[in-house]
């Protein structure tokens, strides 16, 4: 039921979302961030893979193929935060709409992500133990800020590995050492880091703060 209750809350935001953009056309005539709506969809594929990969578990082959498309798509999700760039004075909306708008697919970014990343994370524990899994979060995060990174900053996509392989390695490989990768990179996976052990914790502790009881005078 807890599954369920979670995919139709997310789904309800997508709807929202969407929605805000839609608004925000009729009202301006214009199409400005209609690309979000492609981007968001990118970011509910890691979810519709980690989904699959915990399904077919049993099922080795099928299974890492499902781990290797959330992998490959999961800095998707992560990158609706990079797009508060765009944010700026765009009349004739209110800027604070467009803020809205904008935070509205950032966190719903984070949270296909997180939740993405929670799964698959349950079946690295699972299998080899609590301490693996955090490792196995560690390495994931970082390599997901560079893919933030590359899709951000050098334009690549995540089927560009499929379809220009060469290209998107000799580029990324090219910009891999360089000062700006690493810091950008790095920053990203720590704040991704920190948002996700939130995350993570946070139903433990809602249920530890709800066992206990104050009164007055204790």
């Amino acid at each position: 039921m807890q599954k369920w209750s979670t995919f139709i809350a997310l789904t309800l935001v997508s709807f929202f979302s969407l929605a805000l953009v839609l608004v925000r056309i009729l009202y301006s005539g214009r199409f400005t961030y209609i690309f979000l709506n492609w981007n968001l969809f990118l970011a509910w594929l890691p979810l519709l893979f980690a989904v699959l990969a915990v399904r077919w578990q049993k099922r080795p082959f099928l299974a890492m193929a499902m781990a290797f498309l959330w992998l490959l798509f999961l800095p998707n999700a992560p990158y609706l935060v990079t797009d508060l760039i765009h944010l700026e004075a765009r009349a004739p909306v209110p800027l604070w709409y467009d803020m809205i708008l904008l935070l509205d697919f950032a966190l719903l970014g984070l949270f296909l992500g997180f939740i993405s990343l929670r799964l698959v994370h349950g079946l690295v524990s699972g299998r080899f133990g609590s301490a693996a899994g955090w490792i196995f979060v560690l390495a994931v995060l970082g390599i997901s800020g560079l893919g933030v990174f590359i899709g951000r900053f050098l334009r690549w996509n995540s089927w560009d590995l499929f379809l220009r392989p060469l290209p998107l390695l000799t580029d990324v490989l090219s910009q891999l050492t360089e000062p700006r990768t690493v810091v950008i990179s790095g920053l990203l996976a720590i704040l991704m880091l920190f948002a996700y052990i939130i995350f993570a914790i946070s139903p433990g502790l809602t249920a530890s703060l709800q066992q206990q009881t104050y009164l007055p005078g204790d």
